[in-house]
């Protein structure tokens, strides 16, 4: 006989562990189910910020006329910034050992000039939104005094600057281990969670929806109360999968990033600026290595998406050049190389994304009890999975009593070193399957410069005892790991 869950969480991102976590928290009987690795998709090529939504602001601080042209995108901006503040200062509260402090410049050029008197009244706005509770530190420069500023010697145009800002923003140090702590804390307190399982069939059996789970080892089925969709960008397909591929509600936009060695004057510090198209565009310190980017362009979330092109590449060092000529990078200096796909949620007209981060109840659209969540950002995980518990609530009561949100964890080893016990701890406690998993989402080594490649043989003959490879499988992991890392990451290997 199948079991019986309140609640199926599909995916294993950011926004499915903090929907598992608080559902069970709230007393459903939850199952999470992920295709991959926890934190394998969307969640792992992200900004690395919990930024404080200034962008956002920007869009939303045009004109009047512009604002009246568009008030509900416009609100919309606004309140993704403050969602963005509470977000930042929950999270560094929480969790202050998993993020850092990084200070930004903003240079005031031309492009993106802001009176002093909007950039002030900008960030008490995002200050009010939190209370003030994590500081943006904002500093406004002179012209003279960015002329002189160290990370700015070089820059294009320096002698006609009009200024900079400075500021505070905080980066992930790895957001996969940010996403194995949510699944975990998750399983402390009671939900069941599955990778490198895949849903592969939704129907609707009675009241319940059967849901048909595939893994290496073979099939089987469970039955769900209600169904939660946070499969990022490939949303519709489960949505599809349940019978109604004709309510799309998302949009996927690819953003590429390059990871270069700048100059010792910009170490640890980040650059923020807009391209000649008004794009946004950054230099994001990544230990003594910057990520530079992003380059968007369109995507349909096919896994080939999650790689740059020569092309995005190429367009990147052009406008790192245009910006700072002096740097004279080329592409081999280009370390290795990656790409996201973000997923949006599609605008009411059906063409092109919309700035919003929404949960949908597809109860009245024909699919009784299908809640989706598009739009989904890390930096406001938290809030994601409060909104759609309430979501399910207003539907569906919960089976059990509440838990404690934030279970705390059992003792950890090091998790920035290959040992023994940091390997054994990810495959026996923490459900590593592939070295990728130990090395990338449960130890923070596979984010080196060499992204991993020197530990992969050390990882995976300590692993095997507990994963049961034979010699040659685990020279078959060893070798699959390179070749990942390579194919994924453009990673210069000379």
């Amino acid at each position: 006989m199948s079991e019986i869950y309140d609640t199926v969480v599909v995916g294993g991102g950011i926004i499915a562990a903090a929907a598992g976590q608080h559902l069970a928290a709230a007393g459903y009987r939850t199952l999470l189910i992920e295709r991959d690795d926890y934190g394998a998709g969307t969640s792992s090529r992200t900004s690395r910020l919990q930024h404080c939504g200034l962008g956002y602001l920007s869009a939303a601080s045009g004109s009047i006329a512009a604002f009246l042209a568009h008030p509900r995108g416009a609100i919309e901006c606004l309140s993704l910034m403050r969602r963005s503040m509470q977000g930042r200062a929950e999270f560094v509260r929480l969790a202050p050992e998993r993020v850092k402090p990084v200070t930004f410049i903003v240079p005031l050029t031309p492009e993106n000039a802001i009176p002093r008197w909007k950039a002030r009244l900008a960030f008490r706005l995002m200050a009010a939104s939190d209370g003030g509770r994590v500081p943006l530190d904002l500093r406004i420069l002179s012209a003279a005094e960015a002329r002189a500023h160290p990370a700015l010697q070089g820059m294009a145009g320096l002698r006609d600057i009009g200024g900079a800002m400075t500021f505070t923003e905080y980066q992930y140090h790895w957001p996969e281990r940010i996403v194995v702590d949510a699944v975990m804390r998750a399983r402390v307190i009671g939900m069941e969670a599955l990778n490198h399982t895949a849903v592969t069939g939704l129907a609707r059996q009675g009241d319940l929806w059967r849901a048909t789970l595939t893994t290496p080892d073979g099939a089987r089925d469970v039955l769900a109360r209600a169904i939660v969709n946070c499969a990022g960008v490939w949303v519709d397909e489960i949505t599809a999968m349940a019978g109604a591929p004709h309510l799309r509600k998302n949009v996927g936009e690819k953003g590429t990033n390059i990871v270069v060695r700048l100059p010792e004057s910009l170490r640890g510090i980040g650059f923020e600026t807009v391209t000649a198209a008004g794009a946004p565009f950054y230099l994001i310190p990544w230990g003594e290595l910057h990520y530079v980017g992003p380059w968007d362009s369109v995507s349909d979330g096919r896994p080939e998406s999650f790689r740059a092109t020569e092309a995005e590449i190429a367009a990147i060092l052009d406008q790192l050049g245009r910006l700072f000529p002096g740097f004279g990078l080329t592409r081999e200096d280009v370390l290795y190389a990656w790409a996201g796909v973000r997923p949006r949620s599609l605008a009411k007209d059906g063409r092109g994304a919309a700035p919003a981060v929404r949960e949908h109840d597809l109860t009245d659209e024909g699919l009784p009890n299908v809640f989706t969540f598009t739009g989904g950002l890390l930096m406001t995980h938290r809030d994601a999975g409060r909104r759609l518990t309430r979501a399910v609530a207003r539907r569906l009561k919960p089976s059990g009593p509440r838990r404690p949100l934030d279970a705390p964890l059992p003792p950890l080893p090091d998790l920035h070193y290959v040992t023994e016990a940091s390997v054994a701890h990810a495959v026996l406690n923490e459900q590593a399957r592939m070295l990728s998993d130990i090395l990338r989402r449960r130890l923070s080594v596979g984010w080196e410069p060499d992204l991993g490649r020197r530990h992969a043989k050390a990882a995976a003959a300590l692993a095997a005892p507990h994963l049961g490879w034979t010699p040659q499988e685990t020279a078959t992991q060893v070798a699959a790991f390179i070749d990942e890392t390579i194919a994924d990451f453009h990673l210069r290997t000379d």
